[in-house]
């Protein structure tokens, strides 16, 4: 388990990411673009997303986290601001928030 997810979701997780990516950098200009790494800021310092960019990654994951999982996601809803460090800092920090989110909705409908 990685912070509540299950290692498998946890690679589901991180590919819908990466797919994400893939999709947002057909957008961007080559400088501009995100790597896909776990440790790749998405906001704060050295983020290269503007707020229109992070608002286009965050819709394109919860849609395809709802089509993977069955589940919907709402990444902005309020339960980010309660985590105690920036769920959306880096692709990592927001896979984990995302594991989280998951394994709380299983644990709800359980």
């Amino acid at each position: 388990m990685i912070d509540g997810a299950p290692v498998d979701t946890h690679h589901s997780i991180m590919e819908i990411l990466y797919d994400c990516i893939d999709e947002v950098n057909e957008q961007l200009a080559e400088e501009q673009q995100l790597r896909k790494c776990s440790q790749t800021r998405l906001l704060d310092d050295g983020a290269s997303l503007d707020s229109l960019g992070f608002v286009n990654f965050v819709v394109l994951v919860e849609d395809k986290c709802e089509s993977r999982f069955g589940v919907s996601l709402s990444l902005t809803d309020g339960s980010a601001r309660s985590e105690q460090a920036n769920p959306f800092e880096t692709v990592g920090t927001l896979a984990e928030f995302i594991g989280r989110i998951l394994a709380d909705s299983r644990s709800i409908r359980a």
